[in-house]
């Protein structure tokens, strides 16, 4: 792993005050695997740091993976992932949503195990802005439809795309991942996603008070 990479995200999670733990085994250390749509038996977790940070518990990660591509061809993989515990405890939509320059065999694991999202952007109502639209591809089962346009409002969909892209999102168990897959990670790109990450949780927090 890139020593210039490592040394960031270690000053990163100092400047939070998280509790930095470096590299971590899932199979052997007693620690809160961060799930999410890059789990698998294969990952490797370094730079794991966990606190709370303006109000919310979090959690990062660097993960690494090998990817199976539809082709057969495995593809190295490298996610730095930002989970923030949500303070609701209500049963939240699990939604995924994948930027558009992001293809889908780089979740390839995710859509075999969760066949039942479908991509509903053609299904959401006419006031979502074409930025969106040509940023993120939204995963949803279709029977939450209802709940969900109660969340994406044309304003948080506007805001989505113009802060928080090209990160993938996903939102799983009252928990909220934010996937960064830019190989050149730098102070600006971490305190987006950190920012961007928790005006959004507090969207779904509001929504449920």
């Amino acid at each position: 792993m890139n020593s210039a990479r490592g040394r960031l995200l270690k000053r990163f999670a100092k400047k939070l005050g998280l509790v930095y733990f470096g590299s971590v085994d899932q199979k052997r250390d007693e620690h809160d695997v961060i799930k999410g749509l890059t789990v698998s038996t294969t990952h490797k977790d370094t730079h794991y740091a966990v606190g709370a940070y303006d109000g919310y518990d979090i959690s990062l990660v660097d993960r690494f993976d090998t990817v199976l591509g539809r082709d057969g061809v495995k593809a190295e993989q490298t996610w730095f992932i930002l989970r923030i515990d949500l303070e609701t405890e209500t049963g939240l939509p699990h939604l995924f949503l994948r930027p558009l320059t992001h293809s889908q065999e780089a979740y390839s694991r995710f859509f075999t195990a969760f066949h039942q999202l479908l991509p509903i952007n053609s299904m959401l109502n006419d006031a979502h802005g074409s930025e969106f639209h040509g940023r993120y591809e939204l995963y949803a089962t279709t029977s939450r439809l209802h709940d969900i346009e109660e969340y994406f409002t044309s304003e948080v969909s506007q805001m989505i795309a113009a802060r928080l892209w090209p990160h993938a999102i996903e939102l799983i168990d009252n928990k909220l991942y934010i996937y960064t897959t830019n190989e050149k990670l730098n102070d600006t790109i971490l305190n987006t996603a950190l920012e961007s990450g928790l005006w959004l949780a507090r969207i779904f927090d509001r929504r449920q008070d």
